[in-house]
């Protein structure tokens, strides 16, 4: 997941404070270790600037691709035009951005709300904000309200949707320009600030995985176009990775991702779903949107083998697939199957036939640990199915639409 990147604004050095006898410079640093304690970057400027870095220029270039501000308003501050500048911009991006860049002014002590409105800060009414007050009684001590502020910011962050895959794909489309991201932005309808490029690549990111249903095919859709933009901009062993996690994302219902995942919690053995399906690949698609992390779960679609009763060759076929996966044997499989599903998801076998109730009970007392799932035209219409899971299906003409448009990019930009 993304960390929240928290400018800290001050006006301190040590020389400076200790010619004045202040500590400035000590609650400077008990904030940036708050804020790693919380789980976000600081940016503060010895951090940030070299060695013959203009360095105002690129304070002001850090605070845009930040998700907030810190604001410490010592006496320091207060007579200091940088931060007052800093302090100027962070309010900018505050209105803008409809107040989800966090401006967070601390009073430290020997600074007041009288001397701070009598300041060149005054005209920036930062009385709007919900101030933090740290009194000279706390010491060193960052105020709880300064944690719980920030804390709200982690979880509006970490909250954007699918934290992983989001991470996944914002790092295959950091590279792509600044001006096309901003184009990407627009096409999906995301907010963005156009000159925070290591922020818009997030927004962007999070519009690509967002649902977005169709009528069918020919239906015009914003994810379509945001990938004839997006994908002849990546390098090109990202172009399938991204189409790939994109595609399930923006077409698979949630709802049907949601009543996989229940499935998987709610019992540990016995796992049965039923998908109306034409085609197993929809059934795949399915199981990579229910997944939510950067690889799908382990899947397995038997092919059955020639000569041989169908669910015995499909029991073969599985048996093969978990040796030559996982390397276990009969002994080990339960326990493994356990411990895989643990760590990166239930192993899941995806056939694209109706089930009989002998079927499922034979598949069951062989892998019982297993998830089935059955794709087929009528596969939510099985006798007896009481217990199974019935997944939330896509219309025909949706589902080829989704086969459609995985089909033609992948011609177009991977396979080409």
């Amino acid at each position: 997941m993304a960390r929240p990147r928290i400018f800290v604004s001050h006006s301190s050095s040590e020389r400076r404070c200790a010619e004045r006898g202040c500590a400035c410079v000590t609650h400077r640093e008990a904030v940036t270790a708050l804020l790693d304690e919380l789980g976000c970057d600081a940016v503060v400027d010895r951090g940030v600037l070299r060695a013959g870095d203009q360095w105002h220029a690129k304070l002001m270039r850090e605070l845009a691709c930040c998700q907030g501000m810190v604001l410490l308003i010592s006496p320091h501050a207060l007579d200091s035009y940088y931060v007052f500048e800093e302090a100027m911009l962070s309010m900018f991006l505050w209105e803008v951005t409809e107040e989800r860049f966090l401006v967070l002014p601390v009073m430290l002590p020997g600074a007041g709300r009288t001397e701070l409105q009598r300041s060149r800060m005054g005209k920036l009414d930062l009385g709007r904000l919900d101030m933090v007050d740290w009194t000279a009684a706390a010491a060193h001590t960052p105020p709880g309200k300064l944690g719980e502020r920030l804390q709200s910011l982690v979880e509006r962050h970490g909250s954007l949707p699918y934290p992983l895959v989001t991470e996944y794909v914002a790092a295959r489309v950091e590279d792509v320009s600044a001006a096309t991201l901003s184009d990407i932005a627009r096409e999906l309808g995301v907010a963005h600030l156009a000159y925070a490029h290591d922020h818009t690549n997030y927004v962007v990111s999070a519009g690509l995985l967002s649902e977005r249903p169709v009528a069918g095919v020919g239906a015009a859709c914003a994810m379509r176009t945001a990938l004839h933009r997006l994908l002849p901009a990546l390098r090109q062993e990202d172009r399938r990775e991204i189409l790939d996690v994109v595609v399930p994302f923006a077409r698979v219902p949630a709802a049907a991702a949601q009543e996989l995942r229940d499935l998987c919690a709610a019992a540990p053995e016995g796992r049965v779903a039923l998908l109306s399906a034409q085609r197993t690949e929809t059934a795949q698609m399915y199981v990579r949107r229910a997944s939510e992390l950067p690889l799908p779960w382990p899947m397995c679609t038997p092919v059955p083998r020639p000569g041989m009763d169908f669910v015995d060759s499909v029991i073969a076929e599985i048996r093969d697939f978990l040796e030559n996966e996982f390397d276990v044997v009969d002994d080990e499989v339960h326990a493994w199957l356990a411990l895989q599903e643990a760590e990166s998801g239930p192993v899941t076998i995806v056939l694209g036939v109706q089930p009989d109730p002998e079927m499922v009970r034979r598949l069951l007392t062989e892998f019982p640990k297993l998830l089935f799932l059955f794709a087929h035209g009528r596969a939510d219409a099985v006798a007896e199915s009481a217990g199974h899971t019935r997944l939330t299906s896509l219309t025909p003409g949706q589902e080829r639409e989704l086969r459609q448009t995985y089909r033609q990019f992948f011609s177009q930009w991977i396979r080409a």
